[in-house]
């Protein structure tokens, strides 16, 4: 049996059961963890999809490779990853395993990034010309670990791209992504500028471009950056047009 064979016969027969306790619901479903890590050591995970709703539900799983174009996601078709099952129906409380692994062993210096799509698949005995059908598209992150220890790199830089507003740039240049959140600008004296309340996800080579609604009356006005990420807190201290280095928050 080769090696593609057996990893196929891994995840119909079990696997690795990696459940972390974490979990999102969305709707009537809930799925744990909510990012799965694989590796060479460790090329099988497990993702648990419930339904604590009332109405049967039928659940399309797709993987696909993301990066991101010009600061915003791609995602791309691949073969990297298999799924067991890619399509189930899930009665009310009930829940199911679903199995993901490597289909073969990725040779990279560098951590490869892909989504989990878990999406309704409409069903016309549920459909009622009197309601609004919400068809629920829930997207988690898969990341495959380089052999070799890796990590993320950040270069923030702040651009004006209008009278009233500006860009902030991050790039990653190392070879792990970056997971930031809790953004903030200030100004010296410790006024905030704006927050960016939501997680962004650095891969690494890679760009994510963020908009701000400000303006600074003084171009050379220096500005704090705060945020928070999975390795500790981050900060910076930014300028327009001046790209900074934040490496040591990170290690």
């Amino acid at each position: 049996m080769g090696t593609r064979a057996s990893l196929i016969a891994l995840i119909l027969l079990g696997g690795l059961a990696l459940l972390p306790p974490r979990s999102v619901e969305a709707g009537q479903i809930k799925v744990s963890p909510i990012r799965l890590d694989l590796d060479a050591d460790n090329p099988v995970s497990v993702l648990t999809v419930s339904n604590p709703g009332a109405e049967p539900m039928l659940l399309h799983l797709q993987v696909q490779a993301w990066d991101h174009v010009t600061g915003s996601d791609r995602y791309l078709e691949t073969r990297d990853v298999l799924l067991n099952p890619l399509i189930f129906r899930l009665q009310p409380g009930q829940q199911q395993l679903v199995r993901l692994g490597l289909a073969r062993p990725l040779g990279s210096e560098r951590e490869r990034a892909y989504r989990l799509f878990v999406r309704e698949v409409p069903e016309r005995s549920r459909q009622n010309k009197r309601e609004i059908t919400t068809i629920l598209n829930i997207s988690l992150p898969v990341f495959v670990a380089p052999r070799e220890g890796a990590a993320p790199l950040l270069v923030w830089r702040l651009e004006r791209t209008s009278a009233t507003g500006l860009t902030l740039w991050v790039e990653n240049r190392g070879k792990l992504h970056a997971e930031v959140s809790s953004i903030a600008l200030q100004r010296q004296s410790g006024d905030r500028l704006a927050a960016i309340d939501r997680r962004v996800y650095v891969l690494p080579g890679q760009s994510r471009r963020l908009d701000v609604p400000i303006r600074l009356a003084n171009p050379d006005e220096p500005v704090t950056l705060t945020a928070s990420s999975r390795r500790g807190p981050l900060q910076a201290a930014l300028s327009l047009g001046t790209s900074t280095t934040v490496e040591e928050a990170l290690r």
